[in-house]
């Protein structure tokens, strides 16, 4: 090798190793964003090259310095997918537990203002009526403590049905969310693909294109395979929705429950059993529509039992009882208008006054009885003939037209149904717990995989440094020797 070939070589350890320096730069300086990878150079020696009237033999020669092969990314494959499983389960959670919390809202028990309290207070006033069947302003209290049940039963019914409405318009906007990833990572996907055709680096593409799909993953639950070009195939319910450089579209059906995914190539439907749109659907398919029909049933038997006394009973004018309650559930049910404006009408007697006597009827048999129904587990219920929804017609509800049942009692009913809500908050809060410790161990596994080590960075730098500046002391030595060569020359 001649002395200026030598500078050639020192020169390339320079060079290389202020790659390696540029590269540490650059790991230092995000080392808090989100979703970077560490980058490592990946150095090689070159080989030696022939020089006229030298040894050729490969042995009597040195190398010919140092190239930078390329710039690495830290990856592990295995750590990646699972941190996007783990997503997954915890967007799927987090949205059953948000759903959850919202339902739970409308029972907060106990609570002297809750349906509970207001169930207490409405037999209470069966009771007090019973002691003085005939007193007008009595009846009147009782109409409007029966007044403020239905109020609560119909706001509560209302309050789940716009749960549900809500929640279908933020799978939605989620949905908005996801078709704009899914876009972007087809698009990175045609950048990398050109850029790596143009040998340039596309490590801050891949970043990039890693944060949307680790964004996918907590919003839909996703798996990603990786293609021989660069590109990645990102796919949900075993159906691709990023595919190279295309992708397709997802949107929510029109009506329901139950809801579904609906993808844009083929229209099939899909229901996601993992992510946040998973967790909103399990919200609006399940949740909801099983604690509304459970409060349905309060209604029910509170209608079915109350009545199923008032058909036999008395009222203030001798006639027979007539419906107290009306509707078909939670959400329509009413005192009888008509009672609501005349409470002589209620049937506290268990028979009439006698033919002929002008006497008011201090019976209040009935009465005592209703208010006696929440010391049972179960009641006797009249059914309308015509099912429930025939509930809103009075004539509905006469003793000839309707068949008796046994169900449970109406605070049985809804002490079952503020029990479900509760164990399936508890349920749901110590999962999201679980999952949460596991999905901050996967990611905290993965960045210290692929993050940035500040430590490794800094002994890094050392080591390019000392290689850099002994690169610099041979080119320098080489140089003082080659003026040395120049003046015993001249």
């Amino acid at each position: 090798m001649s002395s200026f070939s030598a500078l050639g070589l020192g020169l390339s350890g320079l060079e290389a190793q202020q790659v390696g320096l540029d590269t540490v730069g650059q790991n230092v300086a995000n080392a808090n964003t989100p979703g970077y990878s560490a980058e490592r150079v990946n150095l090689s020696a070159v080989g030696v090259l022939q020089h006229l009237g030298l040894d050729q033999s490969p042995n009597a020669q040195p190398g010919s310095g140092v190239q930078v092969v390329s710039i690495t990314q830290l990856s592990n494959a295995y750590l990646q997918q699972r941190s996007y499983t783990e997503q997954g389960s915890q967007g799927l959670l987090s949205a059953q537990q948000a759903g959850l919390q919202a339902v739970q809202q409308n029972f907060q028990e106990p609570s002297t203002n809750g349906l509970s309290g207001v169930l207490t207070q409405f037999w209470q006033s069966w009771s007090t009526l019973a002691n003085n069947p005939a007193d007008v302003p009595t009846r009147a209290t009782l109409v409007q403590q029966a007044s403020n049940l239905t109020s609560q039963l119909n706001q509560v019914s209302g309050s789940l049905a716009q749960l549900s409405q809500q929640t279908v318009q933020n799978v939605s906007l989620t949905l908005k969310q996801v078709n704009q990833d899914a876009k972007q990572i087809a698009a990175l996907n045609q950048q990398i693909v050109g850029q790596a055709a143009g040998g340039k680096t596309v490590n801050a593409l891949v970043d990039q294109r890693n944060q949307l799909v680790s964004q996918l993953s907590n919003q839909l639950g996703v798996n990603v395979g990786y293609n021989s070009n660069g590109t990645i195939n990102v796919t949900s319910g075993g159906e691709n929705l990023v595919s190279g450089i295309s992708y397709q579209q997802l949107s929510v059906t029109n009506s329901g429950p139950p809801y579904s995914l609906v993808w844009s190539q083929d229209q099939s439907t899909y229901q996601p059993a993992s992510g946040q749109l998973g967790g909103m659907l399990d919200v609006v398919n399940s949740y909801v529509p099983s604690y509304s029909n459970q409060l349905d049933q309060v209604a029910q038997s509170l209608m079915g039992s109350v009545n199923n006394l008032m058909a036999t009973g008395y009222d203030l004018h001798n006639n027979h009882g007539v419906p107290f309650f009306l509707g078909s559930g939670a959400s329509n049910i009413q005192v009888n208008p008509a009672i609501a404006s005349d409470p002589t009408l209620i049937a506290a007697a268990a028979s009439p006054t006698p033919a002929g006597s002008t006497a008011t009827n201090q019976d209040g048999t009935i009465a005592a009885d209703v208010g006696e129904l929440p010391n049972s587990q179960t009641a006797a219920l009249a059914v309308p003939a015509g099912g429930w929804g025939a509930g809103a017609s009075a004539s509905a509800w006469s003793a000839s037209g309707a068949t008796t049942t046994t169900g449970p009692e109406a605070d049985s009913a809804y002490n079952q149904l503020v029990t479900n809500v509760g164990q399936a908050n508890a349920s749901v809060n110590t999962s999201y717990a679980n999952q949460q410790a596991v999905t901050t161990n996967v990611n905290s596994a993965l960045q210290s995989a692929t993050g940035v080590d500040i430590n490794q960075e800094l002994t890094n730098m050392v080591m390019y440094q000392n290689a850099f500046d002994s690169a610099a002391k041979f080119i320098s030595t080489v140089n003082t020797t080659l003026q040395t060569l120049i003046t015993m020359v001249g």
